[in-house]
């Protein structure tokens, strides 16, 4: 049982390391593809690509992980709470009967 388990989440990560290099190889090629040809850009090579996949996440999304998660909560109960007092008073609207 023990075994399954320790084989099921190494397949789950080599699973997400084929993801992540083909996620980087097809950047790549659509990079290779396209800037060199439109903007007279360097042609990069995969290592190069990798590189700015990790630039890209620490500038977009910054490094510590689930730093922001207290946060969208926050948002996503306000949000929820809003949309249901929207939905209710459409609904008044529509049927005034039932208020």
């Amino acid at each position: 049982m023990k075994t399954l388990r320790i084989l099921k989440y190494v397949g789950f990560g080599i699973l997400g390391l084929a993801f992540i290099t083909l996620a980087i190889f097809a950047t790549m090629c659509l990079w290779n593809s396209l800037i060199p040809t439109l903007f007279h850009g360097p042609v990069l090579t995969f290592w190069q690509t990798a590189g700015l996949f990790i630039l890209s996440k620490i500038l977009l999304t910054g490094m510590a992980p689930g730093s922001n998660n207290h946060g969208s909560r926050h948002w996503r109960r306000k949000y929820h709470d809003k949309y249901r007092r929207g939905c209710m008073e459409e609904e008044t609207r529509i049927n005034p009967e039932q208020a």
